[in-house]
């Protein structure tokens, strides 16, 4: 019988069953790319917004967006057209844990996410959230999805409300549960505790 802690090679079989176990991992997860102002200007109806508005919807859908990925263990991209500025280079963040880009000068949202449904590998669904009619024509390819931005809208709404039902439900069970603590105490000592609270 081989000892095979010891046979030549053994250490190479865990290796590869390690980076096979490492892969299956990996290939579970989904990436999901919002493209952002389409998503803020079809969610909100609004075809032209203040800067300053601009800017606390983008912070929201961020927000909404950080949620979604807790709850879906997915990757996260939010991608936003900065085409009119004098950016010569990408603009990218992380911020809780969502990456963000701002396009370079002259290049589209839709640019930047064409190229990176094309070149990201190692996820199982690629979706992208827009609305845009010429990204949906380019979209779809192997393991790559659209969804509209009123479809995702409706998703991220769905999950809130699950969660607040569960919520919900959990505090109306611990509140059936719940003792306060004057009526844990023997008649005595309830006595005794109300006197030092009236103090």
């Amino acid at each position: 019988m081989i000892d095979c802690d010891w046979y030549p090679g053994y250490d190479i079989i865990i290796y590869i069953r390690y980076r096979s176990k490492l892969r299956e991992k990996i290939d579970t997860k989904d990436l999901v790319i919002v493209d952002g102002h389409n998503f803020i200007f079809n969610f909100f109806k609004a075809d032209k917004l203040s800067s300053e508005n601009l800017m606390y919807l983008r912070g929201k859908l961020i927000a909404d967006l950080t949620w979604y990925k807790n709850q879906k263990n997915c990757d996260m991209v939010v991608v936003f057209d900065a085409r009119n500025s004098d950016n010569p280079s990408r603009s990218i963040q992380i911020v809780d844990d969502i990456k963000v880009i701002y396009s370079r000068k002259n290049e589209t949202a839709d640019d930047v996410i064409e190229e990176l449904a094309g070149k990201e590998t190692g996820y199982r669904r690629i979706f992208v959230v827009t609305s845009d009619y010429m990204q949906q024509k380019v979209i779809f390819r192997k393991n790559i999805y659209r969804k509209s931005s009123r479809e995702f809208s409706l998703e991220i709404k769905d999950l809130k409300n699950k969660i607040r039902e569960k919520i919900d439900r959990s505090k109306k069970d611990s509140d059936k549960v719940f003792f306060s603590f004057e009526n844990r105490l023997s008649g005595k000592a309830r006595k005794r505790f109300l006197e030092l609270r009236k103090k």
